[in-house]
């Protein structure tokens, strides 16, 4: 499975990308730049792990490579 973020780059653990606002079922409150730790082979998701130490499961999609 490729991960490529909303402009079609490639997303890979150790990037840096920025998560957009969020909608009405994430539990993110603003969007943020955050670094991927893990890739989800599985459900086709990223992990990142913000600034303040927090990890979130995001669709890679909604993610722009920074």
């Amino acid at each position: 499975m490729e991960f490529k973020d909303k402009n079609y780059n490639d997303v890979y653990v150790g990037a840096e990308v920025d998560i957009e606002s969020p909608n009405g079922d994430d539990l993110w409150q603003h969007e943020f730049t955050a670094t991927v730790v893990k890739l989800d082979k599985v459900n086709g998701y990223i992990i990142v792990e913000d600034g303040d130490g927090d990890c979130w499961c995001v669709e890679v999609e909604r993610v722009e490579l920074n």
